[in-house]
């Protein structure tokens, strides 16, 4: 048993740094607009999705990163989710280019369907 306690000890480190690294991670993002001052991201959600659950990095550039700060770990249907920022909250204006460094991929065409994640929609 004694034996068996060491190798389980050391992988200990390894499974707590994978469950940070799931904690907080760069989502990806199917579209990102400017809307009345705003940029706007939109992203899959599974339900539990919160504006609260993401931050936005700036970095030199400048280039912005949307973090999802907590998972979502709800299983419901996926529907797009909008995470929206004023541009002036976050030192840029409408004349500032910027990068956006999340992943992008389309949103799938259900997603769409009967009028959900419409852009921009309240």
């Amino acid at each position: 048993m004694k034996h068996l306690f060491y190798p389980v000890l050391s992988i200990f480190p390894f499974l707590l740094t994978m469950q940070a690294k799931a904690e907080s991670s760069t989502p990806v993002l199917h579209s990102v607009a400017i809307h009345q001052g705003n940029v706007v991201f939109e992203l899959t959600s599974y339900g539990c999705s919160t504006d609260s659950d993401f931050e936005l990095r700036v970095e030199n550039g400048p280039a912005i990163t949307l973090i999802r700060k907590r998972p979502d770990r709800c299983k419901r249907a996926p529907t797009v989710f909008q995470v929206k920022r004023s541009l002036a909250g976050i030192g840029l204006s409408l004349q500032t280019p910027f990068a956006v460094r999340n992943p992008f991929a389309p949103s799938p065409a259900k997603y769409r369907e009967k009028g959900k994640g419409k852009p921009f929609s309240k």
